[in-house]
């Protein structure tokens, strides 16, 4: 088994608590950026959609669950640098939102997954999508993201996300 440091943490934020996962991707920001966007590229890592963007709905089938696509709502869209969504599902509305910077020739994405009303747990969600924003820079490089091993991340990286939201506004404490 491989040891994965965690890059994100956990926040009380303005909006409620949410999981934020922050990582510098060495990839120009239109690369990453077409890399989130593009349905023939996102399939080599997450899944693919169906359906016209501009229509503010598109269809996902994603790699873990095919059997199961889901409508994607569309919130706000500015190439190449912001996109949130909603993903519908009956354990609740996914709000992701993800930030892109240009940094040279480099890329810094922010990552925000929104944690109220969900039935899934924070220690579940944070290695999940560790793992396939690990997947998203294999598939950058060129690699085979399926080379990335679940077990990596899952439950290794669980007591991580597990930890309880702190009081304030900002980032977990500190593990003891």
């Amino acid at each position: 088994m491989t040891t994965r440091e965690p890059t994100g943490y956990l926040s009380t934020g303005v909006i409620g608590p949410e999981l934020i996962i922050t990582r510098r991707i060495p990839f120009v920001i239109d690369a990453v950026w077409n890399q989130i966007t593009d349905p023939a590229l996102l399939g080599t890592w997450y899944g693919t959609y169906e359906g016209d963007p501009a229509t503010g709905t598109v269809v996902l089938t994603t790699r873990e669950a095919p059997e199961q696509p889901g409508d994607v709502r569309i919130q706000h869209c500015e190439a190449p640098t912001a996109l949130a969504v909603t993903l519908e599902s009956p354990a609740g509305d996914w709000v992701l939102a993800v930030t892109l910077n240009a940094a040279g020739e480099e890329t810094d994405l922010e990552f925000r997954q929104r944690l109220d009303d969900l039935d899934h747990e924070a220690a579940d969600l944070g290695p999940g999508w560790e793992y396939y924003l690990d997947r998203l820079i294999v598939a950058l490089e060129g690699g085979d993201p399926d080379s990335l091993r679940w077990e990596d991340y899952h439950p290794a990286l669980c007591a991580h996300y597990g930890r309880e939201l702190p009081e304030e506004p900002g980032q977990m404490p500190e593990e003891n």
